[in-house]
C-alpha cells in the first residue's frame, strides 16, 4: 500500500465537494472506492492534505511503574526468577510480557554455557 499524495488527496476533497460520488471520483483518480471515503473523511473537513492524523497505540500492560517495581523485587531477593515474580506480584500477565519488557530494560536472561568434556 502506498501513501496518496497531497495534490491527489485535494483533488479527492474538491471533486466529492463538487457533490460526485465515491465511484466517479475513484474511477477518475484511479483508487478505490473506499480510499476516496476514507480520505474524504479524514481530509475533507480541514483540508491540512499533508497533516499526519493521530492514531492512538495500544497501552503497555506492563507501565514504567510496574517494570521498576519488578526490578526492585528481583534485586532484593523477594522474587527469585520471573515466573516467581508473576505469581507473587502480577498475576494478571503473562510471564513471556514480563521477561520481553524486563529485556527492553536490559535485563536479559542468564544462559549458561556448556563446558566440553575433556
Amino acid at each position: 500500500m502506498s501513501d496518496t499524495t497531497a495534490s491527489k488527496k485535494a483533488a479527492i476533497v474538491a471533486l466529492k465537494e463538487a457533490r460526485f460520488s465515491n465511484r466517479a471520483v475513484a474511477e477518475k483518480e484511479n483508487v478505490a472506492p473506499s480510499t476516496v471515503s476514507r480520505i474524504n473523511n479524514r481530509y475533507g473537513p480541514t483540508h491540512h492534505f499533508d497533516a499526519k492524523t493521530f492514531r492512538p497505540s495500544r497501552r503497555r500492560k506492563m507501565d514504567d511503574r510496574d517494570i521498576r517495581t519488578a526490578l526492585r523485587m528481583l534485586s532484593s531477593g523477594q522474587a527469585k526468577n520471573v515466573a516467581d515474580l508473576q505469581r507473587r506480584f502480577f498475576p494478571h500477565l503473562h510471564v513471556d510480557t514480563i521477561k520481553a519488557r524486563l529485556r527492553e530494560h536490559g535485563l536479559g536472561a542468564y544462559v549458561r554455557q556448556s563446558k566440553p568434556l575433556l
